[in-house]
């Protein structure tokens, strides 16, 4: 990332939060009295963060009582989601500043939607701002691009919700940059970071680091990074790993989820499956790292549980690396790329819509599945067929630094 484009990404985060911290505090109000909690994901963390500080497990029964009374204001079991702790205790490091500084749940709630927020906004603007885009037209084509980056229904539920999955995704994000850019101390704390929800990133931040050859500079970092993040509620919890795998294996059964690794033998299943080993295979053989990288994040996403379309931001860097692409071949009509990208961006909401419109009981959860057997296909289809017809020149992950 060149200097100017790093300085306007820096520069759009910060007066996007400020303008987030108004933005989601309006919305809080606005959905006060409704089924809706603005940063509702941000609770079970909170309350667990509080009770490691208190000595107690995050992952006991008796903490998901103290859940349940933060988001449904009684400790009964709930007949919704039962909204369990599931996350290592790294997550509570993060957390134990804002929890020991006296922060109320609902401010916290506006700060971390506003953060994530803030951090998609930049990372857009930021990818946008580093495109080659005639300059006629330049100004419409990044407007459209960002207004419908903004709206893009997966990470609008992640920050509306206060999901960590845009957080996670993000740092493997970052983590790829630092490591494109040969910053090794920066790689091994967003990868440590980015591993808060490693469900999603574990394989591929090990494709990063194998295809990227990280040095001996950023396995330290990241070592160093880990510890911080996993040394203090040990400290507290002792030997946490029993109870926090006893705490995930419960959640596909816990939660009404759209998509977990039975449905990979569904025919999407199998595409899927195909298609994203058949990328990360074609990438590997002709040493594209950027396009291994994001197959295997599309990959990963396979054997994971999903309940809402929040995870679907795993196929955002595709969605990327296709849109950059596409809109910088000129073997390919402009029309057709920016169409196929709107497409692309739009077509979350779009579905929605219409099966909001039908006489479902339960449209919205119904189009969680159906998302989920269709939107895997819809941004891993045309990628495939744009990198078996329009190949890549082999690059080594090291000569794109400065690009």
């Amino acid at each position: 990332m060149k200097n100017g484009v790093f300085k306007i990404t820096l520069l759009a985060f910060a007066g996007f939060f400020i303008a987030g911290i108004f933005l989601m505090s309006y919305l809080q109000d606005a959905l006060r009295g409704t089924t809706m909690t603005l940063g509702v994901d941000l609770y079970p963390r909170w309350v667990g963060a509080q009770a490691a500080l208190e000595g107690k497990s995050p992952y006991s029964f008796e903490t998901r009582q103290r859940i349940w009374q933060a988001v449904y204001g009684k400790p009964d079991l709930p007949s919704g989601n039962p909204f369990g702790f599931y996350y290592p205790p790294a997550v509570v490091t993060l957390l134990f500043p804002f929890v020991l500084a006296g922060l109320s749940l609902e401010t916290a709630a506006v700060l971390w939607c506003a953060f994530l927020w803030a951090l998609w906004s930049a990372l857009l603007l930021g990818w946008a701002a580093s495109l080659s885009i005639p300059q006629k037209g330049r100004l419409f084509l990044l407007t459209f691009l960002l207004l419908s980056g903004i709206a893009f229904r997966p990470t609008y539920s992640n920050y509306l919700l206060g999901q960590y999955s845009l957080f996670s995704v993000a740092m493997f994000a970052l983590t790829w940059l630092a490591l494109k850019h040969q910053r090794h101390i920066a790689a091994g704390i967003f990868g440590a970071l980015c591993l808060i929800k490693f469900s999603l990133t574990l394989l591929p931040l090990a494709v990063l680091f194998f295809l990227y050859k990280s040095s001996r500079k950023t396995l330290l970092s990241f070592g160093i990074a880990s510890l911080v993040l996993y040394l203090p509620p040990t400290l507290m919890l002792g030997w946490w790993i029993p109870d926090f795998l006893r705490d995930i294996s419960g959640y596909a059964s816990e939660n009404a989820v759209a998509w977990d690794w039975t449905r990979a033998a569904s025919l999407s299943g199998l595409g899927w499956l195909a298609l994203s080993l058949l990328l990360l295979i074609l990438s590997l053989k002709r040493r594209d790292a950027d396009l291994a990288v994001a197959a295997a994040l599309a990959l990963n996403a396979i054997f994971v549980p999903h309940t809402a379309d929040y995870d679907l931001i795993v196929f955002v860097p595709l969605l990327a690396l296709l849109g950059r692409r596409m809109i910088a071949n000129q073997q390919i009509s402009p029309f057709l790329s920016w169409n196929l990208i709107g497409i692309l961006i739009w077509f979350p909401w779009l579905s929605l819509l219409y099966f909001i419109r039908q006489p479902l009981p339960s449209s919205v959860e119904v189009w969680y599945d159906f998302i989920w057997l269709a939107y895997p296909l819809l941004i891993l289809t045309p990628t495939f067929l744009y990198q078996k017809f329009f190949p890549t020149p082999r690059v080594s992950p090291h000569e794109v630094s400065g690009q």
